[in-house]
């Protein structure tokens, strides 16, 4: 009989250590290209929708600190709404990581947040909810807590730890599809009642597709006592300087050039490519970057570009499917290819 030997434990190690350890392991144009692409990802190019941002969120933020200690009888909550891939999350959580009213207090303990930061990835119960945001505020002793227990006593946990302001992403997952009523109204007095605690009302942000305008926030319609900022898609040609500068700012740090492409149509290609989507016209742009690093050129090319995008769908080998290649790539779906039997579709 064969014995199988004891598991080890390997004692704990730096996230950062043991991930080069993993870089060590790859081949050595690998190991270069993964340098490169950490430089592309590090950068942000910032666009007029960043200042409408921060101007309607300094516009929420005003009036939560104003009436702070006023009798409320409506929950105020900032919306930041937009399709997939429009750049919501990176976009509000580089903004409130960087605003100097949520910027971290030193306490007995250490630096203190003023705010939290949760992501779902589908739906969640009410409570679960609540137990995340109250962990994510360094309160630990949730375990025991009924169900309504949680947000009964969040703001007061809230309170003790600092913390004024939370922020959910991905907030669409807050409600099923097909909620009651009562599930609707329960969700609706939990936040609410957070919202408007005598001693410590707290401030709410929700980030996500536009189903989030669906929430129910309160007992009148959502549009009393929401603020609103939404991303629309890119819009072309007016938008087409967005387009080139996210080419250029984005191949600035690994030294690969894109001004040679402004009297092309590579920029029109890409934005259709991307559904005109920010973040995806950045995704785009970062794969073709990804390639030219490992080819090691200093300008992109449409080659890039298609490559990268048959990469990232199943359009490989049919040019006639890839809009980076095809002659009318105009009458093509916008948006990656996901099964090998789409047809292009047909122009009117």
């Amino acid at each position: 009989m064969t014995t199988r030997p004891e598991t080890v434990i390997a004692p704990a190690m730096d996230d950062d250590d043991y991930f080069r350890g993993v870089s060590a392991g790859m081949p050595e144009g690998s190991r270069r290209v993964i340098d490169g692409l950490a430089k592309v990802k590090s950068v942000y190019v910032r666009c007029d929708r960043d200042d409408a941002l921060l101007t309607g969120f300094n516009r929420f933020l005003e009036r939560y600190v104003a009436t702070r200690q006023l009798p409320r009888q409506e929950a105020e909550c900032f919306f930041l709404v937009g399709s997939s891939g429009a750049g919501k999350t990176f976009a509000i959580d580089r903004m409130l990581g960087e605003h100097d009213a949520l910027r971290p207090v030193q306490g007995p303990y250490g630096l203190a947040p003023r705010y939290v930061s949760i992501k779902l990835k589908g739906y969640s119960h009410p409570r679960l909810v609540g137990t995340h945001i109250i962990r994510e505020a360094g309160y630990g002793m949730v375990a025991d807590m009924g169900r309504g227990e949680v947000w009964d006593r969040m703001a007061g946990i809230l309170r003790s730890q600092g913390v004024f302001l939370v922020h959910v992403d991905e907030a669409q997952h807050l409600l099923k599809g097909n909620a009651s009523k009562e599930e609707r109204d329960e969700l609706a007095n939990a936040i609410k009642g957070v919202a408007i605690d005598t001693k410590w009302p707290v401030a709410f942000v929700f980030s996500g597709l536009p189903d989030v305008l669906k929430l129910p926030v309160g007992d009148q319609q959502v549009e009393r006592r929401g603020h609103f900022v939404g991303f629309a898609d890119v819009e072309m040609p007016g938008e087409r300087d967005l387009v080139l500068k996210i080419l250029s700012e984005m191949g600035e740090p690994v030294g690969i050039g894109s001004d040679h492409l402004k009297e092309t149509d590579l920029p029109e290609r890409l934005a259709f490519a991307a559904r005109y989507r920010y973040a995806r016209i950045c995704q785009l742009v970062e794969g073709a970057l990804q390639e030219a690093l490992h080819w090691q050129r200093t300008k992109l090319t449409p080659g890039h570009f298609a490559v990268a995008f048959e990469r990232r769908s199943l359009a490989y080998g049919k040019d006639d499917k890839n809009p980076f290649l095809a002659e009318h790539w105009r009458d093509l779906r916008q948006g990656s290819f996901l099964t090998v039997d789409d047809a292009p579709a047909r122009s009117s």
